[in-house]
């Protein structure tokens, strides 16, 4: 595989990128219950209070503004469960992407294949030292290879 077929964006650890969003949205939908439970029990006694001592014509008027407002919390709040998740799929992207290149170039030395190395992007900071290393530890046994290469055929051929 090449460098760039790493830049595509796509699932990279499946549940990893998945459970911190759903975690977030866990914490999210939690608190929004309590603020639900909470507004309800403050204001539902005044609600009933109202709404049994206004003329018909308010209380259609109260009940579409009721109605209106539950629709619009809920599209703000399914709002907000896409924004979770898109940035949180986004951000670990951005966290274990890197990981995933590094880890193809440990497992093709691992195949005996030396030459290969890493180059990440700039905004993988975080993962450049380690990157680096392992491209120092690429270029060591390459040469090393290379250096006992000549001294094994010599051997073989004695």
């Amino acid at each position: 595989m090449g460098f760039d077929s790493r830049r595509a964006f796509r699932v990279l650890q499946f549940g990893t990128q998945i459970r911190l969003p759903f975690y977030l949205l866990f914490i999210t939908v939690a608190f929004m219950s309590l603020f639900a439970w909470h507004a309800y029990s403050a204001y539902a006694e005044l609600y009933a209070m109202v709404m049994t001592n206004v003329p018909n014509s308010y209380q259609e008027q109260i009940l579409r503004q009721t109605q209106d407002f539950s629709i619009v919390g809920a599209a703000i709040l399914g709002g907000l469960v896409l924004t979770i998740l898109g940035f949180s799929v986004a951000y670990t992207h951005v966290l274990l992407g890197p990981i995933v290149a590094l880890r193809r170039q440990v497992q093709s030395m691992k195949d005996g294949n030396y030459r290969t190395r890493n180059k990440l992007r700039k905004t993988d900071a975080a993962h450049q030292g380690l990157a680096d290393d392992l491209n120092e530890l690429s270029s060591i046994l390459q040469h090393a290879q290379s250096n006992a290469q000549p001294g094994q055929n010599s051997q073989r051929s004695a």
